[in-house]
């Protein structure tokens, strides 16, 4: 094919653009994440965006509301959920499919300011209420779809106690200093450990990387009895 027969891009004026609401959710949601919610200026951030502070206060009347509207990403994203369903098609035995999870929420946790959930918790109480309730139901999904690949002489609700236990440690910055590790390594390390001791190798793969809602009847049958 000629480059005269090559198809013309349409010009920049004809692409259509980002809404601006959404603009605004993803450079707030960014620079939060990045450096906690009490640094972001509403100013500084219609500037960065070359909008009038006008323009911003029109699709969000104030950083609360902005805040707020950030709750369910934020939720989804810290969760890895993007990773959790990709690769479905890959093979791997129970392990590898758990730490596959674990190396995307590693990374992506590990980027995050630690004054962002101070700030969420003591500043937003109404947006840190709606948090905790999508990360609860992101953690019952996660948990559906964990249960098969537990060992089946495990009691479950110790092997999720301790996973919740780790987490609650690993990701405060200061265990990482005390190991002079960075978080990312102290996450997945720690991790690893609950999953090298937790996870049947032996068992059938699952669907951890889609959104089976929970486990076979088979499986729930055996756990309960």
């Amino acid at each position: 094919m000629s480059a005269s027969t090559l198809p013309k891009k349409p010009p920049r004026s004809a692409r259509a653009p980002r809404p601006v609401r959404e603009q605004i959710l993803e450079a707030f949601s960014a620079k939060a994440k990045a450096v906690g919610i009490r640094s972001v200026m509403m100013g500084e951030l219609a500037t960065e965006l070359r909008i009038s502070v006008s323009t911003l206060y029109k699709h969000f009347p104030s950083k609360e509301a902005l805040t707020l509207a950030c709750v369910d990403r934020w939720a989804i994203e810290l969760a890895a959920s993007g990773a959790a369903q990709e690769g479905g098609s890959i093979k791997r035995d129970p392990f590898e499919q758990v730490m596959y999870w674990v190396d995307a929420w590693a990374e992506v946790n590990a980027t995050i300011s630690p004054a962002f959930m101070r700030d969420l918790e003591s500043d937003y109480p109404v947006a840190f209420r709606r948090y905790r309730e999508v990360v609860r139901e992101r953690k019952e999904r996660g948990a559906a779809l964990l249960r098969p690949l537990l060992k089946p002489e495990l009691d479950e609700r110790v092997a999720f106690a301790v996973m919740d236990m780790i987490l609650r440690t690993v990701l405060r910055q200061e265990f990482a200093d005390k190991l002079r590790i960075t978080r990312a390594e102290a996450i997945r390390s720690a991790l690893a450990i609950w999953a090298g001791g937790a996870v049947d190798r032996r068992g059938k793969l699952s669907a951890l990387p889609g959104e089976r809602s929970e486990p076979p009847p088979q499986t729930r049958n055996k756990r309960q009895s």
